[in-house]
């Protein structure tokens, strides 16, 4: 990916690198905040080197530094955000690689050059998931490295009233569309200017909004399995039975359904109730049910009231007849035990 922009005016990023150092010694002085700066510049590769791979896990690999180069990099973090400014005064070249948490690339000036991305888009965002890796290549440009927590997109999935998957996977790097960017953008610039207000290191319910609003942007930005079932039924190409055999699971869950139902709801046989479902969704109907009713279970104990229900009868209401096996799956769907969802 190739990517070479120019902001006509200044925008939320000149504001923040203006006011950068006497935000971060004021916050230094006043005591524990919501958001933590800092701010590193160098021209030497060995310091380059230490710096960038301790800032992120795995640590990014200097591979290249010209002579005279400069780099400056600010960064802005809150519990489940860190948002970076990089700028790159000559010439450099890193090895990148994503941890557990999601990294977004976002070009702001001048030309970076990702390879292992095989999606052009002149001014990104150019999304890194976890287990993957990239070269990026940088030539006097400016631009922003946004890490969101897994925990925190998973909190915000569990807000959209879908079944969650045990894993979120993002089906695809290219952006859903060119409104979904322009969103992405206008979100990342609110939340700069946010983060980088002296005022907002103080206010930590504002700061887990803005994380929250990226994260939910994200979602909406790429396609991902947390949206795959919402968007398959409003897809016209979508095959019919398959969007039959998803809604009737979602209005008959409640039952003792299996995929013999399902197959005679939609007059298909099993089989090819099984076909669409991995075809389509990657997954199999049994697995989907199983998810459907997790997820309304998480419904109970999110809205439950601890002194009138267990966590024992909302499992088994659902068709968990094993509690301790009901609390594993929640926990790897949910990142915390149902006990502990009943009682916030």
């Amino acid at each position: 990916m190739t990517g070479l922009v120019e902001k006509p005016a200044p925008g939320p990023l000149d504001a923040c690198a203006a006011a950068f150092h006497s935000r971060a010694v004021s916050s230094r002085l006043a005591g524990p905040a919501a958001v933590s700066y800092d701010q590193f510049r160098a021209a030497d590769a060995a310091s380059v080197r230490r710096y960038f791979w301790g800032a992120y896990t795995p640590g990014w690999e200097l591979t290249a530094l010209t002579s005279g180069s400069t780099i400056t990099h600010r960064r802005c973090e809150s519990a489940g955000l860190t948002l970076d400014e990089v700028l790159v005064q000559g010439r450099a070249c890193f090895e990148i690689s994503c941890g557990e948490s999601f990294l977004v690339i976002q070009p702001r000036v001048g030309s970076l050059t990702v390879t292992g991305e095989s999606t052009p888009a002149a001014d990104g965002p150019l999304l890194v998931v976890p287990g993957t890796s990239r070269v990026l290549d940088v030539n006097t440009a400016r631009f922003q490295v946004i890490s969101v927590a897994a925990d925190v997109l998973r909190k915000v999935a569990a807000d959209r009233h879908l079944p969650l998957p045990r894993r979120i996977l993002f089906l695809n790097t290219r952006p859903r569309s060119r409104a979904a960017v322009r969103s992405w953008h206008r979100g990342l610039d609110y939340v700069t200017a946010t983060l980088g207000s002296a005022d907002t290191a103080r206010q930590p319910l504002t700061v887990a909004s803005a994380a929250a609003l990226l994260a939910a942007l994200l979602l909406e930005c790429y396609p991902s399995n947390v949206t795959a079932e919402q968007d398959l039924l409003s897809d016209p190409a979508v095959p019919e039975p398959l969007k039959e055999a998803v809604s009737f699971i979602h209005t008959h869950v409640g039952r003792d359904i299996g995929i013999n139902d399902v197959a005679e709801a939609v007059h298909l046989t099993p089989r090819a109730v099984q076909y669409l479902f991995r075809q389509q969704l990657d997954t199999t109907p049994t697995e989907y049910v199983r998810r459907v009713r997790l997820h309304r279970a998480h419904q109970e104990l999110v809205v439950g009231d601890r002194l009138s229900i267990t966590v024992a009868e909302i499992a088994q209401r659902w068709g968990f007849i094993h509690t301790g096996r009901f609390a594993v799956l929640y926990r790897q769907t949910y990142s915390q035990s149902p006990h502990t969802t009943l009682r916030l």
